[in-house]
């Protein structure tokens, strides 16, 4: 399964900001992708989900776009904010199920999860093309 998930190419566009000001009332990263996005990633958290060893897939990141990021409505949309070109998916087996840490690295954002976690994000991300998708995701 662990080669499984290293060869699964995910389609679709999938995007994550952050905001540089107003940290307070808009922490952590957001996150959003296309449907078609929404499905692979669904399918590759599945496969993750029953890997039985630690496993981990790295996905490009698109450039969001001025109309993704004035949804939260931070500043009025003129807030500033970055991005990375890499997002990291980590499945931690020899972590606990609520195990959650998101790391930024110079070009990319590193989500770790444990099971729960994992059932949390998989859900949030089938339910972005639903319009379910209007939150940060932080430690």
């Amino acid at each position: 399964m662990k080669t499984q998930i290293e060869k699964y190419k995910v389609n679709g566009k999938v995007y994550a900001w952050t905001f540089k000001d107003n940290q307070r009332n808009y922490p952590g990263w957001n996150l959003t992708v296309d449907l078609a996005a929404s499905k692979d990633l669904t399918t590759l958290l599945d496969f993750m989900k029953v890997c039985e060893w630690t496993s981990k897939k790295t996905i490009d990141l698109e450039l969001p776009t001025n109309l993704q990021i004035a949804i939260p409505n931070n500043q009025n949309g003129q807030a500033k904010w970055k991005t990375k070109s890499k997002l990291t998916l980590s499945c931690k087996k020899n972590e606990s199920d609520n195990h959650w840490v998101i790391n930024e690295t110079e070009s990319g954002i590193e989500i770790q999860f444990g099971k729960n976690k994992l059932t949390e994000l998989q859900s949030a991300i089938i339910g972005i093309p639903e319009g379910k998708g209007d939150f940060a995701i932080a430690d």
